[in-house]
This record gives C-alpha cells, structure tokens and sequence, in this order.
C-alpha cells in the first residue's frame, strides 16, 4: 500500500501543475507509476466536469466552452501539449526515420507543430461549443492515459526517451491493472451514457491507437512526446464524439 501511494504521488508530481507538496521520488517505481496514469485522469476527469458544469452555469456559452477546451492543457502544464508540437514538427516533416528523430528531439518549434496546435484549438473549441452531454468528461482522460499508460509499460522506447534507461518489461499485474481501469471507464460510459456513452470511449481508444501506429511505424518506438501526442489526439477524438452525439 505503501508503495502503491508513493507511485501514485509522483505520477502526481509529474503530470499535472498544480502546486503540491514535496514528494518522495523512488526511481525503482516508475512503472508503478505509469501504471498510475488511469487513475491521475479519473481525478482530472472529475476536476473537468466539475469546471464544465459550473463554466456553463455561470458563463456565455462561447467563453464557457473555451474554459472547457482550455482546462486539460492547463491543468497538465502544457507537458503533452509540447509533446504533440514537437511530434507534430516530425511526422509531418515527411523525412527518413534518422531525420525525424533529429527533429523530434530539435527544441526548436517548426511551421508543423504551429499549424497543428493552431488546428488543435480550433476542433477543440468548436467540439466543446456543441457538447450537450457532460458526464463522458469524466472518463475520457482515464482511456486516454491508460492508452499512453500501456504503450509506455509494453512497447519498445526510442533510444533516446527517458523511458530507455531499466528497460526491463512490465509485470503483467501493472499491465493487467491498466486494461481493467480502462475496462470499468468503458462500462461506466455505456451504464451511464448507453450506446452513446460506448461510441465516445471508442472513439478516445481509436484516435489513441491510430495516432501511435503512427508514431511508432514512422519513428520506431516509444517516447514521452509520442505518448503526449496520442493522449492529446485521442482526446480530442473523444471531444468530437462527443460533440456529435
């Protein structure tokens, strides 16, 4: 349990902004704590919906919606933000696997990672301007991080990811863990919200899948900007679902 807790707060400190105490860091946790990530975003879920309902309550519609788009940004301190951007600057830079490496490593930010944040915000804001249906804010940060969670605790790092060093593979329990936590999110969704509810979760899974296919077909692995960049994407698809239904 102990353990357990100590995971838990530096997945804390690690992902999100706001100010907390000092923590104990144990580098001997750190799947421990990846595997934590699902529960990290039923606590941003819940602060999301909170903020939702009391934004449209009290705000015009459009401001209230861009609070809405705005919060898992600024709650996260803008951490997978960067990593969509710097993703961004390398699959889209259409150059052999060794360059975009060199790129995605690159602190400079590129013309792609502007005009897809650029896009980011604009399906952002007008999917959240046409949610109707409040509740599945709850859950799509918990599939999003069990997706990044997963493909952090089972696949191959890049050479250079902060994930490379003890690359030894994950115990099944923290793997089985994170595909149950996904699993209760998926059937609180449809319990709650039916087939609408189930149509949003797949939507988070699929966008998340589909952008890390990418990402690790184009450069060969996985990194924490990559994982930022699907987390950012497979809400985003959650959003759209949302918005639709």
């Amino acid at each position: 349990m102990k353990n357990m807790l100590t995971a838990m707060d530096m997945c804390l400190h690690m992902f999100i902004s706001i100010p907390l105490p000092p923590g104990k860091w144990d580098d001997s946790l750190r799947k421990q704590s990846t595997a934590c990530l699902p529960l990290l975003g039923l606590l941003i879920g819940a602060v999301w919906l909170g903020i939702a309902a009391l934004a449209r309550a009290i705000l015009p519609l459009p401001l209230a919606s861009a609070v809405v788009a705005a919060y898992p940004f600024l709650i996260t301190g803008f951490i997978h933000l960067d990593g969509y951007m710097d993703a961004s600057d390398a699959l889209l830079s259409w150059r052999n696997r060794e360059e975009r490496l060199r790129i995605l490593k690159d602190v400079h930010v590129g013309s792609f990672a502007v005009v897809m944040i650029g896009l980011l915000f604009l399906f952002q804001f007008a999917a959240c301007l046409s949610v109707t249906k409040l509740f599945p804010l709850l859950m799509i940060p918990v599939l999003s991080r069990a997706g990044s969670a997963l493909c952090v605790l089972a696949m191959k790092p890049l050479g250079h990811s902060e994930y490379a060093s003890g690359n030894q593979s994950a115990p099944d329990s923290l793997i089985c863990a994170v595909l149950a936590m996904a699993a209760a999110a998926l059937l609180v969704l449809t319990l709650v919200c039916g087939w609408r509810g189930l149509i949003v979760g797949a939507a988070v899974v699929l966008g998340y899948a589909l952008a890390m296919w990418r990402c690790v077909r184009s450069l060969g692995g996985v990194s924490g900007d990559l994982a930022g960049f699907s987390l950012t994407v497979a809400e985003l698809c959650g959003l759209i679902a949302l918005s639709m239904i």
